[in-house]
């Protein structure tokens, strides 16, 4: 056993003081026999045996929490264990290097340790799901300096590989992590590179002045090529001190930044911090009160955020006036001139899952769009390029091999981005891949659903320039775009896709005024799922698509049209689920009073878009027939008799289909 000595000269108390110096003189691996307050798990089975070999702390809680007062270390295991539920705080403070667990054997990353009660040791949540995860409440010893760029550490020596995290960030902490990314980014990542030239200002942006004076005011651009940083942040509510008709004159003078909320505030200190003049916020860059210049500004928002130089994001703000650069973001307890122990920071994607900026519908094509984008989130920055998304500590993710959904979207925007940016025709599937991200998004202004995906859409149509864009859809594979239905949560492992009678189905709704027509995803509020990524053998006949407004507008609020379908129809009856949680998928017969069980008059897998408790008379158009066509997808619709154009108002997932297409007539069918 080799051991690292260690001069253990932080400001701790005398257990957490052995604790360090027993990790380092262990070499971090096993000793052959422990010193005092160490305790093996033994060979025999107990509750605590999962948790391996320990050293025992401070007795409760309570004394955990007085130590805290003047130990570092103490300090920060306090200020992570002290919310948990008062049921996984009894007993005596464990400290857990070794521990062992089925999903990744027993802990082989040096430095790294858990930290749990004793009495409650068997009720601590793991926490992520993915395998290989380091477990909640987990704490890591860490150098206190960057890595070199060069410099190659093995995976198992933790404590070399991970940096301790500033506990206040400040100017000199931004520019040395944006340096390094940059840096990376420039000689490491192919895909980076074509995006570091300098590109036209939009309209207007803030001038932060030169370094010498702090004045700060608003500047209308001429078409000049600049550097220049762009915020995506949530709005929260109102926005104090927006740019209007009435102030715009003035602000081109002087603008006091004290008048700003606390996000723009931050925003200015990160783009002075990185050298960077300009700085673009639509709250501040775009008339608010000005109809005709926000449906211009909306319009340019692809060319806005693929021409920053860097796009400063602020993950964990909900308003505008909350901030983003907090102080005190993560304790952290000194050891000596080289190491620190903080925790250990959630799973990337579970963390990113619940922060504001990844539920707002306008963000999602503010971060498809930019590269590089700096995230500043409540513990630590990150860095998201074409190539990786990398975090302060160290860590980096492709979102590779990983079902997540926010691995998912790392994906799609690589590919989405990187194609655009070397002329590679997207496939129709990466669009719908990215709307299932995007409904799942919110806004605080319902009408700017589909104005909020204008400059994805830009982006997409680069590739596809003759492509014609369509109430958020595109006309060249319409037949595919219209196979859309409220999303179902697929069990892991389950190797067909479908929807089952008891499976969870999200949640539709109208939005407070019409959006699009009754077949545009656009027309209804909630998560969809995309049938076109999970099937082929389509078999509908497209005869027609006619915009009476909207069409290629891609800032059109309320874009209005019909569709010229030739298929095959039938009047069917929606029979409804049980009036029952859990149960939101119906049935569909020939004739109301057919038997459900009967596979040669029914359908099952209907999943109506809104009133899904109520049974009716409905007509079905078959979309597609796959498997040997076992397997039917199916449009529901309603229909007026005074000759008004069909409706939809659902889909249906049908397997193991047995009833006969005699049943059904070729029909052309118009849908509005």
């Amino acid at each position: 056993m080799t051991s690292e000595p260690a001069d253990i000269a932080g400001t701790l108390c005398e257990l957490c003081h052995q604790f360090a110096s027993n990790l380092f003189a262990f070499g971090f691996v096993k000793p052959d026999t422990y010193p005092s307050r160490w305790l093996s798990a033994g060979s025999e089975w107990t509750p605590e045996k999962p948790w391996g070999d320990g050293y025992r702390h401070h007795d409760t809680l309570e004394d955990l929490s007085h130590s805290a007062k003047t130990c570092d270390l103490c300090n920060v295991f306090y200020a992570d264990l002290a919310s948990m539920d008062p049921a996984l705080c009894q007993g005596w403070l464990g400290l857990y290097p070794f521990w062992s667990s089925s999903r990744m054997g027993e802990n082989s990353l040096k430095g790294h340790f858990r930290a749990g009660f004793r009495e409650s040791l068997s009720k601590m949540p793991w926490g992520s799901s993915k395998i290989g995860s380091i477990p909640l409440h987990s704490f890591k010893i860490c150098r206190r300096g960057p890595r070199g760029l060069d410099e190659k550490v093995e995976w198992a020596d933790a404590h070399r590989r991970f940096s301790a995290i500033p506990t206040t960030v400040r100017s000199p902490d931004i520019s040395r992590a944006v340096s390094r990314w940059q840096r990376e980014c420039l000689e490491a990542h192919e895909d980076c590179v074509k995006h570091q030239l300098h590109r036209e200002l939009p309209t207007r942006v803030l001038d932060l002045g030169d370094g010498v004076s702090p004045r700060i005011r608003l500047y209308e651009s001429n078409g000049e090529k600049a550097q220049y940083a762009a915020l995506s942040h949530c709005w929260g509510g109102v926005i104090p001190s927006v740019t209007t008709e009435s102030n715009r004159a003035a602000r081109t003078n002087d603008m006091d930044p004290n008048d700003l909320p606390q996000n723009f505030k931050d925003a200015i200190y990160v783009a002075r911090a990185l050298g960077i003049r300009y700085l673009w916020i639509d709250a501040l860059c775009i008339l608010q009160d000005s109809k005709a210049d926000w449906f211009r500004e909306a319009g340019k928002m692809s060319s806005v955020y693929t021409g920053a130089t860097l796009v400063i994001s602020a993950l964990d703000a909900e308003a505008s006036t909350a901030g983003f650069l907090k102080p005190n973001r993560i304790p952290s307890a000194t050891l000596n001139d080289k190491y620190a122990i903080q925790k250990v920071f959630p799973e990337l994607n579970d963390y990113l899952q619940e922060c504001a900026l990844v539920r707002r519908g306008w963000c999602m094509q503010e971060r498809l769009l930019a590269n590089p984008i700096l995230h500043i989130g409540k513990e630590q920055m990150f860095w998201e390029c074409r190539s990786e998304f990398a975090c302060e500590d160290g860590k980096t993710y492709t979102g590779m091999s990983d079902g997540h959904a926010m691995a998912g979207f790392m994906r799609i925007r690589k590919h989405i981005g990187v194609s655009a940016d070397q002329g590679v025709e997207l496939e129709w599937d990466a669009w719908y891949q990215l709307l299932e991200e995007y409904t799942t998004r919110q806004f605080t202004v319902s009408t700017d659903k589909l104005p909020a995906l204008a400059g994805a859409a830009t982006l997409f149509r680069s590739t596809r320039p003759a492509a014609t864009y369509v109430a958020g859809l595109w006309k060249e594979d319409i037949s595919r775009g219209l196979l859309w239905c409220a999303h179902y949560d697929h069990i892991p492992g389950r190797k067909v896709w479908g929807i089952s009678s008891t499976d969870k189905i999200s949640t539709l709704a109208k939005p407070p005024q019409k959006r699009g027509p009754s077949w545009s995803w656009a027309a209804l509020d909630g998560q969809l799922d995309f049938w076109a990524l999970r099937t082929r053998g389509f078999v509908v006949e497209v005869l027609d698509v006619a915009m009476s407004s909207g069409e290629n507008e891609l800032t059109e609020v309320s874009p209005y049209g019909s569709i010229k379908l030739r298929g095959l129809v039938a009047q069917m009856y929606y029979h409804a689920p049980p009036d029952e949680p859990g149960h939101e998928v119906g049935t569909l017969t020939f004739q109301q009073t057919d038997s459900l069980g009967d596979k040669s008059n029914s359908l099952n897998g209907c999943v109506l878009d809104l009133d899904r408790r109520s049974s009716r008379i409905c007509w079905v158009l078959v979309m597609s027939q796959a498997n040997s066509s076992t397997d039917w997808y199916l449009l529901v619709l309603d229909r007026h008799d005074d000759g008004r154009p069909y409706q939809r108002i659902g889909m249906c997932t049908a397997h193991y289909v047995k009833v006969n297409t005699s049943r059904f007539e070729m029909q052309d069918v118009l849908l509005a």
